[in-house]
C-alpha cells in the first residue's frame, strides 16, 4: 500500500512538473556530449568498481562525469563530493523525493547528457532523472511515465533470454546506451 501511495504521488508531481516546465531538450549524441550526469544503483557495500570503470571510461573519452546513486540503506559510509555521491534513506522526504537542496542543487548544474544505468526502478533516482538540468536523458524504460527523452526498451531482450528484470546488469545496459548514442546521428 504504501508503495501504491508512494507512486500516486510521484505520477502526481511528474504531471504537474512536465505541465509546468520549460526545457530545451534535445538529442545529444555520445561525440557531442561534453558533460554527463550518471546515475546508478549503488551497491550495499558502496564500493562500485563497475560503475567507477564507467566513469573512467567515460572521464577517459573526454567527458566532465558528475555521477548520482543510490542505495536502500539508513546510513552510508562514502563520503559526498560534488562529482560523486551516493543518496541514501536519510537524503530523502516522506515520499522518496530527494530533500530540497539536492534537487536544487541539480538544478544549477547543466549537462549535456544524463545516462541512468540503474536495471532496477527506485523513485528516488526517477525524481533526479525529474529534476536534472541536462538536454538529453538516457536510460532503461521502467515505469509508463516518460522520463527520458531516449528510452532503452529491453522486455524482449529480457523475455528471449529468461531474464528477470532484477538480475540484468547493469553494464549491458550501459553498453546498449552508449552503443545507441554513439551511432544515432543528427543534422544539428
Amino acid at each position: 500500500m504504501a508503495g501504491q501511495l508512494v507512486n500516486y504521488i510521484f505520477n502526481k508531481r511528474v504531471r504537474k512538473h512536465l505541465k509546468n516546465e520549460i526545457r530545451n531538450k534535445q538529442f545529444v549524441n555520445y561525440d557531442k556530449a561534453k558533460t554527463i550526469l550518471l546515475l546508478f544503483e549503488s551497491n550495499y557495500s558502496e564500493k562500485n568498481p563497475e560503475t567507477k570503470r564507467i566513469i573512467q571510461s567515460l572521464t577517459a573519452d573526454g567527458k566532465k562525469v558528475t555521477a548520482w546513486g543510490y542505495v536502500e540503506k539508513k546510513n552510508i559510509t562514502s563520503p559526498a563530493y560534488p562529482e560523486y555521491r551516493i543518496l541514501n534513506q536519510k537524503d530523502l522526504g516522506i515520499f522518496q523525493k530527494p530533500h530540497e537542496q539536492l534537487i536544487q542543487e541539480l538544478i544549477r548544474q547543466e549537462y549535456d547528457l544524463l545516462i541512468d544505468i540503474s536495471t532496477k526502478r527506485f523513485v528516488a533516482l526517477d525524481y533526479i532523472v525529474l529534476h536534472a538540468n541536462a538536454k538529453c536523458k538516457a536510460g532503461m524504460k521502467k515505469t509508463e511515465v516518460n522520463l527520458y527523452d531516449f528510452a532503452v526498451d529491453l522486455e524482449s531482450h529480457l523475455k528471449e533470454n529468461e531474464i528477470q528484470p532484477d538480475d540484468l546488469e547493469y553494464s549491458f545496459l550501459y553498453k546498449q546506451i552508449l552503443f545507441y548514442l554513439k551511432n544515432i546521428q543528427t543534422n544539428d
